[in-house]
């Protein structure tokens, strides 16, 4: 067996949902986690939209892209947050010097996700699954909301911190690690996510079932 077939590339994907909000609530200490909801909103379209919201907000059915308008009407004691993308891409860019104690090769994917090349250096820490788990629960006691997943790509990793965080894939199972989950978390943008279902592709199976010129012939 030759060296390379040893040592197949590994990635760990971590995904921060929750960056801009986690980052103002660590800056402020408490603030009233637990019981007061807080947003962060941010201009589009000459209005005013979350951007990201916490577990408290979220409970209250705000999502992100909601008007603050709407936000407010639901929740007229809503804690709001004018978004501050430097600053959230400063934390990204701590986060991602932070992980460097497990792997020299970490790189950024913004806006709040990071990927980190484990392959051959994951026995250091007792493994992929002790690895993923000791990154999650060390960012989580920094005061992040954190998914991550591994698997042999960073497509395929990165796809799972959005819908199945935890998820290790084994060497050669990334296709079917990942074809029954949603096309939207391709993360292709809401017009060629539409024009996907419209077209019937709903699973990132169903995409890639299709032929390529297929699918440029509906989405371009």
């Amino acid at each position: 067996m030759s060296a390379s077939s040893l040592n197949r590339r590994r990635i760990l994907s971590l995904w921060l949902p929750r960056l801009p909000i986690d980052r103002i609530q660590r800056f402020f200490g408490a603030l009233g986690k637990a019981n007061d909801p807080s947003i962060v909103v941010i201009k589009d379209n000459n209005a005013l939209v979350i951007h990201a919201l916490d577990e408290a907000a979220e409970r209250l059915g705000l999502y992100i892209g909601q008007p603050l308008a709407n936000a407010r009407a639901m929740c007229p004691d809503l804690k709001v947050f004018d978004a501050d993308v430097v600053a959230d891409a400063k934390t990204l860019s701590d986060v991602a010097d932070w992980c460097d104690r497990f792997t020299p090769l970490v790189a950024l994917d913004p806006p709040h996700g990071l990927f980190l090349d484990i392959t051959g250096c994951a026995h250091l820490f007792g493994g992929e699954a002790a690895l993923l788990q000791t990154l999650v629960r060390a960012l989580a006691r920094q005061g992040f909301a954190v998914s991550a997943a591994i698997a042999g790509t960073s497509v395929c990793a990165r796809t799972l911190t959005r819908q199945a965080s935890g998820t290790i894939v084994t060497d050669g199972g990334e296709a079917a690690a990942i074809s029954r989950l949603p096309v939207s978390t391709l993360g292709a943008g809401e017009a060629i996510t539409t024009g996907l279902r419209r077209a019937g592709l709903k699973t990132i199976g169903d995409v890639a079932s299709r032929e390529p010129h297929e699918i440029t012939a509906r989405v371009g």
